[in-house]
Order: C-alpha cells, then structure tokens, then sequence
C-alpha cells in the first residue's frame, strides 16, 4: 500500500500539499551546547521502514545502517536572529542517506572541516515550551518533550535519558563510558537532513547544520527504547551497542527550509 492510499485509509482524504515552489527558512543559533554524540548500526530493512522512497539510506560495509543520536544541552539559542530561548535542550534522531561528497569551508578556530554527513530526520525533540511552539509555527516538526538528560559528566559512566510526553511516559535512554582525550579535536562538522511530514498539509523541511564542535574523547554506548517512544516505533526493539562522542559545541548555526512534501527524487 502506497503511503497516499494509507493517509486516505486513516484519515478519510489525501493531505493537501503546498506547491513545490512554496517554501520558506527558519534559522537558530546554538551557543554553548554540551552534546553526546553517539551512532548505532541496525538492521537497514527497519531502517527502510521509516524512510520515505526517494531516500537512499547509506548501507556500511557490514550490511547495516546506522542511527545517529545527538542530544543537546546549550546555554541558549536563537530563534530567527531575534527571539532568545535558555536553556534549550534537543535530541536528534535520524538516519544516514547516502550523498554527495562535500567539504565545507572550515570555521575559524578548527583545524579541519569534517565531510558533510546526510540524514533521514523524525521529529526534532524539545524540552522548552516556547521553542516548540516557535519552530512549530515556523512549520517544522518539533515534538515537546518531558525531560532531557545527559546523565553526568564527560569520562563518567553517564546514564542519560529523554523522557517523552503522552500515556505511559515513553522513554528511551543510554549508558555511555567514554575516554577524555588529552588533546580534543576542534573541528567543522556540516550535516544536512530532511524529513516528510504532515496528515493536513504535506510538507518537507531540509536543514543544514554547521557547528564549530571539540570533540573530547571517545568510548562505548548502549541504547534501550520502549516500545512507545520515537525510536521504539521505527521497529528497533531491544539493546543497540555502538560508540559515542562527548562534544563540546561553541556554536551551532542551522538553518532550515519547508516547502511542499513528497517531491523528493534523490539526495541532494
């Protein structure tokens, strides 16, 4: 069943969608973020699943896809170069597509600049109230949040978690050790990532992220789902090991474009 004949299923019609030349920008500023950074191979038929047609995920050497986990706790941010939002703490989900090779321009202060990563994204989680109504009425997907959690400090054994809203308190949550580097890595990081939502009004938000980030050290990560929360309903059920990254972020500069939904023939 085509993902149109399931919305007419469940919601009686077909959602109205912009016209492609429709569209505008959201920008926001993250200044002073600690992050955990951590990536998880799994089963690439799961990850199919929850990515659109149009997509290519990127498949490793070893048959797998990953998830990528960034959750963000930042002094404050700036929404649309006006309106001041502290704290603001987010947790990112998305899945790796595969795309152009592309090195950016590197910031002032690293050393390099990293090639540009693309993602799948689900919904962007917010803790913060007014963010979530902000970048909802800029039109992006944002889902609000309980709690947010790192779990502790940089070379502990850190316990962290993001507590969902709704019945049951969904949750999904991590064990991380890492190893503090003497000399952290001050780099460039891009990523671009997209995402299809929308059941009234079909849309597509398309992001860059640009971030001057030092990377601390590096270790191990175990993550748990329940079954209800965000990465429990794309299929993954039981423990997912990989590796993690504690960052230090002095900025982060994100800029993202909506327009109209289910136009998207390829990466870009």
């Amino acid at each position: 069943m085509t993902r149109e004949a399931r919305s007419r299923t469940l919601s009686g019609r077909v959602p109205l969608r912009l016209p492609a030349w429709v569209g505008w920008s959201c920008t926001m500023k993250m200044v002073r973020c600690k992050e955990m950074f951590a990536e998880f191979q799994f089963d690439p038929t799961t990850a199919r699943l929850a990515v659109p047609p149009g997509y290519e995920i990127h498949i490793h050497p070893n048959g797998s896809a990953l998830l990528l986990l960034m959750v963000q706790d930042c002094e404050y941010c700036i929404l649309n170069r006006v309106v001041r939002v502290s704290p603001m703490r987010m947790s990112h989900i998305w899945i790796e597509l595969e795309g152009p090779e592309e090195v950016g321009t590197v910031l002032s202060g690293t050393t390099a600049s990293l090639p540009t990563c693309y993602y799948y994204a689900l919904p962007h989680q917010i803790d913060n109230s007014l963010a979530r109504a902000l970048l909802s009425l800029a039109g992006l997907d944002v889902q609000k949040v309980g709690h947010i959690s790192l779990g502790g400090t940089p070379g502990e054994v850190r316990h962290g978690v993001v507590l969902e809203q709704g019945f049951g308190h969904a949750k999904y949550s991590w064990q991380e050790s890492s190893i503090i580097s003497p000399s952290p890595r001050v780099v460039t990081g891009r990523r671009r990532f997209y995402r299809e939502y929308g059941r009234t009004l079909s849309r597509r938000s398309e992001g860059l992220v640009v971030c001057k980030s030092r990377f601390l050290g590096e270790g191990t990560a175990t993550l748990e789902a329940d079954p209800s929360s965000a990465i429990g309903k794309i299929g993954i059920r039981g423990s997912l090991n990989g590796t993690v990254s504690p960052v230090e972020m002095e900025y982060c500069n994100v800029r993202i474009r909506v327009s109209g939904g289910q136009g998207h023939t390829g990466n870009r």
